[in-house]
């Protein structure tokens, strides 16, 4: 049988067709794999230690304990907004660290330069001395609140030290606090600018605080830690 001369042209399309077709194909699949290896991951936000007013006072040795954190704030990314009912968490912006061991870290600072007179760490540093006395938060808010002020809403103690471990049997410090300052300007960096200012002003609440407590006996600070014993660790 003779193929006609509309038939073989028809038959020579074909392969010409499917190789379009094919090179079309990769150049799709090749664009999206572009676009998946081309996104950029969040950016980074780290708490800060801020200036305030060195006094004398305190106890020798203070440890800031790893905050409590309450549960809808304890993630990677940043939670922007909390109007009591919804909570907005960004889709781009994270904490550099937990956001524990950044209060924790961020609020020692700020004690150290207000008690210059007194060690300040946080809870879990290697440290070979025993804390006089104990700083804690447990943090309930710490975004713009309902009226889009950037807020930080804790429970703050101050407390002294028995065994190695916070006294509950004697005299302590324990206040909810709220404290709050609008934003200089909207966005992720202006909130958490702002946060570092509020924990600076927790910071004074508890350098204040911590300069009340009666002195501990010299002879209870003998044995609180030598150069070169074993660090000191804590859950």
């Amino acid at each position: 049988m003779t193929l006609s001369s509309s038939s073989r042209r028809l038959q020579a399309s074909f392969p010409r067709r499917s190789l379009l077709l094919g090179a079309a194909g990769l150049g799709v699949m090749a664009t999206t794999l572009t676009a998946c290896s081309s996104g950029a991951g969040p950016t980074l936000y780290t708490l800060s230690v801020v200036s305030g007013q060195p006094a004398p006072g305190g106890p020798r040795f203070v440890e800031v304990r790893q905050p409590t954190i309450a549960s809808g704030l304890d993630r990677d990314r940043i939670v922007t907004a909390d109007t009591g009912y919804k909570l907005t968490v960004s889709a781009n912006d994270a904490w550099g660290d937990s956001l524990a061991g950044q209060i924790s870290r961020a609020l020692a600072g700020d004690l150290a330069q207000r008690l210059p007179g007194t060690s300040v760490f946080a809870e879990n540093d290697a440290v070979s001395t025993e804390p006089q006395a104990y700083v804690e938060l447990s943090v309930t808010r710490f975004s713009t609140g309902p009226s889009g002020a950037v807020q930080i809403e804790a429970a703050l103690s101050v407390k002294g030290a028995q065994a190695g471990a916070p006294d509950t049997s004697g005299q302590f410090y324990m206040q909810r606090v709220l404290v709050q300052a609008p934003a200089v300007s909207s966005g992720t960096m202006a909130m958490v600018q702002a946060l570092s200012q509020l924990l600076g002003q927790l910071a004074d609440q508890a350098a204040a605080q911590l300069r009340m407590m009666p002195p501990v006996p010299e002879s209870a600070t003998t044995d609180s830690g030598t150069a070169g014993s074993a660090p000191h660790h804590r859950k």
